[in-house]
């Protein structure tokens, strides 16, 4: 609890002052409301002693005018306050902490966790933060004032009746407590099967193509609904549970209300009080114990609040695995020579978002994908990396975009340590090309100069169209109705594969890459946009270190050297014409692919 305080602080600390007022707000609103039991009170006392008709009028002009300022001015300006000072800036500003967060954590980590999941725990918890915020400021703040103010006054006048309140107060928020204590855990559960449901629901969504062309209907509405039917199931227990405690407590404000009217009427006939203060002390007891009546509810939704936003925490308190030094070394422009030096690296995984019990963890893969590992690529060679699947070709490009650092060995380029490099200056010279091509549902030209780091906007028609011919772009272009302001569709739908291939080029080459790496970049092509495809790999690889993960030989005869990877190891290099008399591996690849 010590630590959700912590972050909850963290989230709320910029917007102190503006709950500090609306705080203020609400409690001037509470006072107020103070007082028309008041008058009512001695109203009662004044028409029953026959006081004359001017005192009683300015009884309830005090009356009136109190109901104005607390209902109409104080009410309307603490609502307007909180919308334009809290409600939507808290949102901004947990939407800014989340994505820099999400953007903070290492390409390794988002692999190995769920993005349904981690979609769901994003999106809950912010919500739940301004749901939260709202809550305590609406909610349990007045009620904490109003308890707090009318008990008080309830002590000053009458030191009986204030401790029977009290007393029935401290019993109340007792039970709360108690019930806080018991139903935590069932609270955490639900909240992962929740997230548990999200995942189902949202890869149904993802891969409803794959569901329709298998005609797999009836399987998906039945996993989707036995997954929301663990969460209903749990949730029906939980709150039926919660409802039996819950009755059982409000008869703790039915027994002291009872109590407080029994006191003030012996009071009464004693001659100790008026009738009117019988009001006062009634009406004062039963707000601030019909309050204590709503806590009920407000506790049930601050559980579930509660539940929501420390899942979120918990995405915040992942730590990087990948972590930049605090004075990194920063290149004007990369040469492009790359060395692995006995590099071996074991894939991690990290179900961070499970439960808490397994936050921290670490599952390190036993057999390592990479096995001391060494090679060299000079500057402005073209190097093939070949092997069957599973070999190791894409961990290396995945070592070498520093997803997941090495667990031992060095990746060297331009003679520095990849570690010691700025990463974003170093990700900035490296152009990646993948087997499938990731899109924005957005127009041709926002997905070419997405890496540009927000100057898309400078690069003319001309330059694009230069990139687009490199690219083999203008093969297709005549077809796009408003050219390259063209909603290409969500994942480039409205786009072929080979097209979405030669776009994923034209984006790597923009950026003017000294690096450039293509991951299967044709493996899932025809002949005719493999060809096409090879042919914007020639030309975007003139002057600039290129790699190419391939398993088509079309694709890497003509390369300066070609590296061989079987199961984690380099077991050859060397050219086509070397490897082919030499290699046993390679000479396998070429069989299978001759066959």
């Amino acid at each position: 609890m010590k630590t959700f305080l912590k972050r909850l602080w963290e989230i709320y600390k910029p917007f102190r002052w503006s709950m500090l007022v609306i705080f203020g707000f609400i409690a001037a609103v509470q006072g107020l409301g103070l007082l028309s039991p008041y008058f009512q009170g001695r109203l009662i006392d004044y028409v029953i002693s026959g006081k004359p008709l001017k005192q009683t009028f300015l009884i309830l002009v005090a009356a009136l005018v109190t109901y104005v300022a607390q209902s109409v001015l104080l009410g309307y300006w603490r609502d307007v306050y909180q919308i334009k000072y809290v409600d939507f800036a808290v949102a901004r500003h947990a939407s800014q902490k989340t994505i820099k967060k999400v953007l903070d954590l290492s390409i390794g980590q988002h692999i190995n966790e769920n993005s349904g999941v981690k979609q769901s725990v994003i999106v809950k918890g912010q919500e739940s933060l301004t749901n939260l915020a709202y809550t305590l400021l609406y909610n349990v703040f007045p009620v904490v004032i109003e308890v707090t103010i009318m008990v008080g006054m309830l002590l000053y006048l009458s030191a009986i009746l204030g401790l029977i309140v009290l007393a029935g107060v401290l019993l109340f928020g007792g039970s709360i407590i108690y019930t806080n204590l018991k139903l935590r855990g069932d609270l955490k559960k639900r909240e992962d099967l929740f997230h548990e449901d999200s995942r189902v629901q949202g890869e149904m969504i993802q891969n409803v193509e794959l569901v329709l062309v298998n005609a797999q209907e009836k399987r998906a509405i039945r996993e989707c609904d036995e997954s929301f039917g663990n969460v209903c199931e749990l949730g029906q227990d939980l709150w039926l549970h919660y409802s039996r405690i819950a009755s059982a407590r409000n008869l703790i404000v039915g027994v002291t209300r009872f109590a407080v009217m029994t006191v003030g009427i012996y009071y009464v006939y004693q001659g100790d009080y008026t009738p009117g203060y019988l009001v006062i002390f009634w009406t004062w007891s039963g707000n601030a114990l019909g309050r204590l009546g709503n806590i009920g509810d407000i506790h049930r939704r601050l559980m579930s609040l509660y539940a929501s936003v420390k899942k979120y925490f918990q995405l915040l308190e992942i730590e990087p695995d990948v972590k930049v030094m605090s004075n990194p070394v920063k290149l004007e422009r990369f040469v492009g020579k790359i060395e692995f030096r006995g590099v071996t690296l074991r894939y991690r995984s990290r179900p961070y978002l499970a439960d808490d019990e397994r936050l921290e963890s670490i599952d390190i893969c036993v057999e390592p994908a990479l096995k001391d590992v060494s090679f060299t690529i000079e500057a402005g060679q073209t190097v093939a990396i070949v092997g069957e699947s599973g070999a190791g070709k894409t961990t290396i490009i995945y070592t070498l975009l520093r997803a997941q650092d090495p667990d031992a060995g060095q990746i060297i380029v331009d003679g520095n340590d990849l570690r010691v490099l700025d990463l974003k200056n170093f990700r900035e010279s490296l152009g990646l090309v993948e087997q499938h091509v990731p899109l924005f549902d957005n127009t041709l030209r926002y997905n070419l100069t997405f890496g540009l780091n927000g100057r898309g906007h400078l690069v003319d028609n001309a330059e694009l169209d230069r990139i687009s011919r490199m690219a083999c772009i203008d093969r297709f272009f005549h077809r796009l109705e408003k050219g390259y302001d063209t909603i290409i569709g969500e994942r480039g739908i409205r786009l072929s594969g080979g097209e979405r291939q030669r776009v994923g080029i034209a984006r790597a080459l923009i950026k003017n890459p000294s690096i450039l790496i293509f991951d299967e970049a044709t493996s899932n092509l025809d002949a005719d946009n493999e060809a096409l495809i090879r042919k914007a790999i020639d030309e975007a690889s003139k002057g600039r270190t290129t790699i190419i993960i391939a398993h088509r030989f079309s694709t890497i005869r003509k390369v300066d050297k070609v590296i061989v990877m079987d199961e984690g190891r380099v077991v050859g290099s060397g050219t086509h014409q070397q490897l082919k008399n030499s290699c046993a591996a390679y000479q396998r690849l070429m069989h299978h692919q001759a066959f």
